[in-house]
């Protein structure tokens, strides 16, 4: 059960690390998949 709890623990950590990490470097799918020509 502690281990379970602990990878838990260590996936909700990681993901909200990954998305703290992607919202930083600004490459939304907006931004990546828009061009001159589309409007948002």
């Amino acid at each position: 059960m502690k281990a379970m709890i602990l990878g838990f623990a260590a996936a909700a950590v990681i993901a909200l690390g990954t998305a703290a990490v992607l919202n930083m470097t600004g490459n939304s799918t907006a931004e990546r998949y828009s061009s001159t020509s589309v409007r948002l």
